[in-house]
């Protein structure tokens, strides 16, 4: 009587044939993975650069939205406002009293913290970084600046008077005392993601956010 042990298994091409299949199959996988992670990547920049703007932009709206209030103009200071910076005055206080219903100190003038601001684009060309700065006049120096946004690639600015015309602040900067409506334009870069050509290649793109701003001028005070 004859035993016989047969033993079954893969040979030396079945084996090499399986790791050549699962050696691809894992290629793809990563390459999939890599470009999920790319994209999300992508997209925590967009929301992040996105939230920055969008914080900054609203905080400079609401600010410049008080220019010239308490004044008799509508705040802006002519040579120092531009298509890329912009110096406002407002006195805040102005219409501000005591237990006793007089002025408090200061109620007459343009003096205190937050009622002379300057913003401008601080380019850092070294680092490629550009930085939203907010500088108060009124305290000066170091304490006066502030960053306030340093994802932006640009702030632009345009004035318009009371009937919509776009007014030319750089080479007649007394027009800026026409001004009635600032536009404001932040813009973020996004730069591009892989290489032209490549699976999952996302180019360079621009995201721009729009504020209007109607001034606090002598033409529509309404307090």
């Amino acid at each position: 009587m004859n035993n016989q042990n047969s033993q079954g298994g893969f040979s030396f091409i079945e084996l090499l044939i399986a790791m050549t299949v699962t050696i691809v199959i894992a290629g793809i996988a990563s390459t999939l993975v890599a470009q999920s992670f790319r994209m999300r990547a992508r997209e925590d920049a967009r929301s992040d650069a996105i939230a920055d703007a969008q914080r900054a932009l609203n905080i400079v709206s609401r600010e410049i939205a008080n220019s010239g209030f308490g004044l008799i103009d509508n705040g802006l200071v002519p040579g120092d406002t531009g298509p890329v910076s912009i110096r406002f005055r407002a006195n805040l206080n102005a219409y501000t009293r005591d237990s006793d219903g007089d002025p408090v100190a200061g109620a007459g003038e343009v003096t205190d913290r937050d009622e002379d601001i300057k913003y401008s684009m601080y380019d850092d060309d070294v680092a490629n970084r550009h930085y939203l700065v907010r500088y108060d006049v009124t305290l000066g120096g170091r304490e006066g600046t502030t960053v306030l946004a340093n994802r932006l690639d640009s702030f632009d600015l345009q004035y318009f008077d009371s009937t919509g015309t776009e007014l030319d602040v750089t080479n007649f900067p007394e027009n800026s005392r026409l001004a009635w409506k600032v536009r404001i334009t932040v813009g973020v870069v996004l730069p591009a993601q892989g290489q032209p050509g490549s699976d999952g290649y996302q180019p360079e793109s621009t995201i721009n956010l729009v504020s209007d701003v109607v001034l606090r001028n002598t033409s529509q005070i309404t307090f």
